[in-house]
């Protein structure tokens, strides 16, 4: 620890004498450690980072393979919930937007804005298992056939900001569409339902779905326009849960004709099944590998700087070797310098990346719907950056530390004392 002391204090000295070459090194290690931390950060928001629900790993939408969409029908749904033998639970859920009035205190009117959420089958919450932030959520108990549930459950933001956090908004009547509806639960601040990219104001039960806005998928079989989600029995494989679900599709081919091309692909959900969440998938993946090209990149050229920095100080080394500074102790010195310019440009990088992820999670492309993905960085991130950094510190440094094993002290000495005697002459 003592030698390690050193060799930092002897480095920095060594690195406040070459400005110009430090500040190179830092801002191209930047670009390279920050462009790898954006990427990553998303791709970790996106694909590797587990949701935020209880026991995710054993969550599992029921997609299609061959019909070119992700979605079922109501029916359908029914069907594979009812028949099913691998799932302990199954549920559904789909897309709405209604318009909300939005009650006002004292005399003021009631304020309309245009907002979205889900309708989700009457088990959603349970199947999940998340609790409330107020109140209570709908239950399976709870339906009794079409427009039986008239509840709705707020997110945490709708309460916060357009409710001001009011715990007695619970019990109270707002109206969706013109249809009154009671809350009855508000849900936990750090839960949005399952798809990583929309933020609901609101979670209708699915069975309301005809009072709302009008239409009647419930019973349509060919109208295909819910996400069915559940989780898997303990011990039951993906593999085993295809083929059950298969199966049952099989078997309401023979049916149900809109049912021909019925079939089910097992996906972790979060991008919308496998039509958007495999190309997504796929693409993270691939500017991943092209961000650590550039870092790679990045790294060789800083290898080669450092290389013709150690052969300008090449009689300063055999000097050090002359007097019996052992060959380890330099290349030693040698990658701590790397090292500590590299942990400066990672965290030049990081700190830039965490700006852009900041502005990137408060961009909405589209105002009037709930469409951003969340990307600040977490520990795991920033682990990463650090594991980044110190790589590429120790990857640029090991060429220059190599020269050190090619050095003549005595050659270096006579080459160093040439041009003293010819200028003594």
């Amino acid at each position: 620890m003592h030698s390690l002391l050193q060799d930092i204090r002897f480095s920095l000295r060594r690195l406040r004498k070459s400005p110009g070459f430090v500040l190179t090194a830092v801002l191209t290690l930047a670009l390279g450690v920050g462009a790898n931390v954006v990427v990553f950060s998303v791709l970790n928001a996106l694909v590797l980072r587990p949701l935020n629900v209880p026991e995710p790993n054993n969550l599992y939408q029921v997609s299609r393979m061959h019909a070119g969409w992700d979605s079922q029908s109501y029916p359908d749904y029914v069907d594979f919930r009812d028949k099913n033998t691998t799932y302990s639970s199954l549920a559904a859920y789909s897309f709405t937007g209604a318009g909300v009035s939005i009650p006002s205190s004292g005399s003021q009117q009631a304020s309309v804005a245009q907002l979205w959420g889900y309708q989700a089958s009457s088990n959603y919450f349970d199947m999940l298992g998340i609790q409330p932030a107020q109140g209570r959520f709908f239950h399976a108990s709870d339906e009794h056939g079409p427009n039986s549930i008239p509840y709705v459950v707020v997110s945490y933001g709708f309460w916060h900001d357009r409710l001001n956090g009011d715990p007695r908004a619970i019990g109270s009547v707002i109206r969706f569409d013109k249809h009154p509806y009671t809350i009855i639960g508000v849900a936990p601040a750090s839960f949005h339902g399952i798809e990583l990219m929309w933020w609901p104001d609101f979670w209708f039960p699915m069975v309301n779905e005809k009072d709302l806005d009008g239409s009647d998928y419930l019973s349509a079989r060919s109208d295909h326009q819910i996400y069915i989600v559940g989780r898997l029995k303990s011990g039951v494989t993906e593999q085993q849960a295809t083929e059950n679900l298969n199966a049952i599709a099989r078997q309401l081919s023979k049916i149900h004709p809109e049912d021909e091309t019925l079939d089910a692909y097992l996906v972790h959900p979060g991008l919308l099944g496998k039509g958007f969440g495999s190309p997504t998938r796929a693409f993270l993946f691939g500017i991943m590998f092209m961000a650590v090209l550039v870092l790679l990149a990045a790294c060789a050229n800083l290898a080669s700087i450092f290389a013709a920095r150690a052969a300008d100080r090449s009689c300063e080394l055999a000097i050090r070797l002359a007097i019996g500074s052992s060959r380890w102790n330099m290349v030693r010195q040698l990658l701590t310098e790397s090292v500590i310019v590299a942990l400066i440009g990672g965290a030049v990088g990081t700190v830039i990346a965490a700006v852009l992820l900041q502005a990137l999670s408060r961009w909405q492309p589209l105002i009037e719907v709930p469409i951003h993905v969340v990307v600040a960085p977490d520990p795991v991130v920033y682990a990463v950056a650090l594991l980044l950094s110190l790589a590429s510190g120790i990857f640029f440094g090991l060429l220059p530390a190599r020269q050190i094993q090619t050095i003549d002290a005595a050659q270096a000495m006579k080459v160093a004392s040439h041009p003293r005697r010819s200028s003594a002459a």
